[in-house]
């Protein structure tokens, strides 16, 4: 599908700003705007701050069990050693 990483580069580089300029207007401009019309190509408001907070907390959740995950060998060594 892509020749290049330059493509790949770019395709990702647009995406992300497309969907950072939508939820820009969505969080600030959506409360001043009052047509209907454009309303109905947002979301509901309050889902604005409950899906960034829930794709936060899966991300620190995720790296607090990769952390403990790795450190795991070496916290039962820890452990062996105080024994003896």
């Amino acid at each position: 599908m892509f020749d290049s990483d330059r493509q790949k580069g770019k395709v990702i580089l647009i995406l992300t700003l497309i969907l950072f300029l939508y939820y820009t207007i969505w969080v600030i401009g959506l409360p001043f705007i009052d047509d209907d019309r454009l309303r109905s190509l947002f979301y509901p408001y309050n889902l604005a701050l409950i899906v960034p907070a829930s794709f936060g907390l899966i991300f620190i959740g995720g790296l607090i069990l990769f952390t403990v995950y790795h450190i795991r060998p070496y916290l039962s060594s820890a452990k062996s050693k105080k024994m003896e």
